[in-house]
């Protein structure tokens, strides 16, 4: 462990996630390893001797610390560095029980990290996917958080930027954490490259100092109640008087504002711990008692979803059912039968109605999926648009660029492809989303002949701002604002169906 060459990882594998500062590769040569490439930004800002700190670090705890510190959290291994110069970091590849899969709206099952804010939606969107968690999970989870978050603060570590993005859960036995993203960590106040927060999760310390220890227990407060509350945003504690009156109260506490008045980690924990013990372990239900007469087996009722659709009874269908029991009124035969008629058109109407709200629902998923597969495209053309106005990283900066643009020419087509008919203000969002990425690609693909023209003709200054660049921008700008438009009415509609809110940069 300490320094190591790019060269000498061998080739890159899968590319596993993109975010502001870089990406993230599989090493298919050290398969339990990943390395974090940092951006031509990030780069510019990286204070190496922080990183070199914190690949340290490890070494120098009792090896009772060392084994919970990389238990619980993916900690720079390695710095890599290329051509001399420092490129990014090796850690190790994020554990298979931190790992969670999905239910899609298609019945498929999706892999994936077992990000915090998965959970913190509400019990329908959570039953949908197939993530179920009680109290005792949620307590139990908690609780080894404020462990976690204790044993960094004695190893001299702040989080800062503490949100569901960076923390993980397990589900597998034990519910536990695992931290990622670990070099936007504080080491005895430095950091490697500059802290941000994300929105929602804000909090300065009375002192401004962002990763200060307070601050971490005010977004572990937020955790909680949001946590209990399915919210990805409230700060109204009410949810958490399910755990008990002792964590309700510590969570009115914490939110007071006042840091003198916020309890301790300690508190929390042992509190947490013991709102767990209170609930105990669920009931099982008492065995069958044995029977001497051998009885078939009865077979167990069926139900049959009131929101499915059957082939003959769709629900253009029922509409027209209901349409014709109008007619059969009006006609004279609700005459004499108009209670029997009523009580029928209630049944359709509620079928109807269930049927509707199953459509939004699939369709809400649907817009939801696609924004998030064409989230990390956005990173890789900010890092080539980047490098091409340095004039450097050219050939690689223009194969991005044009895997960018494919990548949204399919966005582009699945976007045109949704169906938003009973979503509100679903043609709306489709408008502007297929506008956006209509826009986008146009932008990439000029930034693509941009980067061609300077590999070609070199970096004049005629070359650098060439026509190529500017058609760029502009598309870009236009890009911008249909994002802007669309988040706009998403950020309302979509947490009506359990989903989260999106910033328009992340689209």
């Amino acid at each position: 462990m300490g320094l190591v060459t790019l060269a000498s990882l061998g080739p890159l594998g899968e590319e596993l996630g993109a975010g502001g500062q870089g990406t993230v590769y599989a090493l298919p040569r050290s398969p339990s390893l990943v390395y974090k490439a940092y951006s031509g930004d990030a780069l510019a800002d990286l204070d190496a001797g922080v990183l070199t700190d914190m690949i340290g670090l490890p070494a120098g705890l009792s090896e009772r610390d060392r084994r919970d510190l990389l238990a619980a959290a993916a900690w720079p291994r390695d710095t890599v560095t290329d051509d001399g110069r420092v490129s990014g970091f090796t850690m190790p590849l994020v554990p298979g029980r931190f790992h969670t899969t999905l239910k899609l709206p298609d019945g498929q099952r999706q892999n994936r990290l077992g990000q915090t804010q998965l959970l913190l939606n509400r019990s329908d969107y959570l039953d949908r996917v197939d993530i179920r968690v009680d109290d005792r999970f949620r307590l139990d989870l908690l609780a080894d958080i404020a462990g976690t978050l204790r044993l960094f603060h004695r190893l001299g570590l702040t989080v800062g930027d503490l949100s569901p993005n960076n923390l993980l859960f397990s589900r597998a036995g034990k519910p536990l954490c695992h931290f990622i993203d670990c070099d936007a960590m504080q080491l005895n106040g430095r950091t490697v490259l500059p802290q941000v927060e994300t929105t929602d999760w804000e909090a300065l310390s009375e002192d401004g100092a962002m990763a200060a220890k307070d601050s971490d227990v005010y977004k572990f407060v937020l955790l909680c109640v949001r946590l209990f509350a399915g919210d990805q945003s409230t700060t109204d504690a009410a949810a958490l008087r399910r755990a008990g009156a002792g964590v309700h109260a510590l969570a009115v506490q914490g939110l007071s504002g006042s840091v003198s008045r916020r309890p301790d980690l300690a508190k929390w924990e042992k509190q947490l711990r013991a709102a767990r013990g209170a609930l105990g372990e669920p009931v099982a239900p008492p065995a069958p008692k044995p029977s001497r007469t051998r009885v078939a087996p009865k077979a167990p009722p069926v139900y049959a979803p009131v929101a499915v659709r059957t082939p003959w009874f769709n629900r253009r269908r029922r509409r027209r059912l209901a349409k014709f029991a109008v007619v059969a009124c009006l006609l004279g035969y609700g005459v004499t039968h108009t209670q029997q008629i009523e009580s029928w058109l209630g049944q359709v109407a509620e079928a109807v109605a269930a049927d509707d709200r199953a459509q939004a629902q699939a369709q809400a998923d649907g817009i939801a999926a696609l924004l998030d597969s064409s989230a990390p495209v956005r990173t890789k053309v900010k890092t080539a648009i980047g490098n091409l106005s340095k004039c450097r990283s050219l050939k690689k900066s223009v194969s991005d660029l044009g895997a960018a643009a494919e990548a949204r020419q399919r966005s582009y087509a699945a976007a045109n492809a949704l169906v938003v008919t009973d979503v509100d203000d679903g043609a709306e969002m489709k408008g502007r989303l297929v506008e956006a990425f209509r826009h986008s690609k146009a932008a990439d693909e000029a930034y693509r002949g941009w980067g061609q023209k300077l590999i070609k003709k070199g970096c004049g200054k005629s070359v650098l701002n060439g026509p190529d660049r500017k058609r760029g921008d502009q598309e870009s700008v236009k890009s911008t604002q249909a994002k802007k438009d669309f988040v706009k009415i998403w950020n309302v509609v979509g947490p009506q169906y359990g989903h989260q809110t999106f910033e328009y940069q992340n689209i």
